[in-house]
C-alpha cells in the first residue's frame, strides 16, 4: 500500500483522465447578487452544469468558499468563490473557451454597467488555459492578477496546491502562504 505522502491525489488522477493533447482550462467562479430566484451558489452551480459542455470530462470543482469583496464598490455582498478545471479538446483555443464563457454569463443574467468590480450573479474567469500567455484586447492568459488574489488562490489550492501559473515560480500554495 502507498504512503499518504506518494498516493496519487484527486487532481493527479483527473489530470491522468484528460486525454493526451486536450488542454486545462483554469476557470474562476464568482457570483454575489442572487439571479432572480437563485442565490449564488445556486447560480454558480447553474454554470458548472453549462461549462460541462466545455470539458472531455466532468470538471474538477473546488469547494465553494464565502469571500469578502476585493477591490469592489462599497457595500457590496460577500461573494462565492471556486475554481474549475476543464479538460478542453486539443482543437479548443482559449478565445473560443472565453467566449463560451461569456455566453454562459449572459444565460444566467450576468449583465454588465461598465462600473469595475460591480456585484454580480455570476462571473466566469479564463485563469489560465494550458501553458498559454497571450495579451490582447480581448484576452489576457494568465489572468493578469489571478496569482494575486485569495478568492482564486485559496480554492486552487484546495484542488491543485502545487499548480504555477505560467510564468510564476511559485506554486499556488506558496503564493497564498505570502498573502
Amino acid at each position: 500500500m502507498l504512503s499518504m505522502s506518494t498516493q496519487p491525489s484527486i487532481t493527479d488522477n483527473w489530470l491522468s483522465d484528460c486525454p493526451a493533447g486536450a488542454n486545462v482550462a483554469l476557470v474562476g467562479l464568482g457570483a454575489n447578487l442572487p439571479a432572480g430566484q437563485s442565490e449564488p451558489a445556486e447560480t454558480l452551480q447553474q454554470a458548472l452544469l453549462q461549462m460541462r459542455a466545455l470539458s472531455l470530462q466532468d470538471p474538477l470543482v473546488s469547494p465553494f468558499l464565502v469571500t469578502e469583496p476585493d477591490d469592489c464598490p462599497p457595500d457590496s455582498p460577500k461573494f462565492i468563490n471556486a475554481v474549475a478545471l476543464l479538460c478542453c479538446s486539443s482543437n479548443s483555443t482559449p478565445s473560443g473557451v472565453l467566449e463560451s464563457l461569456l455566453e454562459i454569463e449572459a444565460r444566467l443574467g450576468r449583465q454588465r454597467s461598465g462600473l469595475r468590480n460591480e456585484p454580480r450573479v455570476v462571473d466566469l474567469d479564463l485563469l489560465a488555459f494550458a501553458d498559454e500567455c497571450c495579451h490582447s484586447d480581448f484576452l489576457t492568459l494568465p489572468h493578469p492578477r489571478a496569482h494575486q488574489r485569495r478568492f482564486v488562490l485559496e480554492p486552487l489550492s484546495v484542488i491543485w496546491p502545487d499548480y504555477q501559473f505560467p510564468g510564476q515560480t511559485q506554486s499556488v500554495k506558496t503564493l497564498l502562504g505570502s498573502l
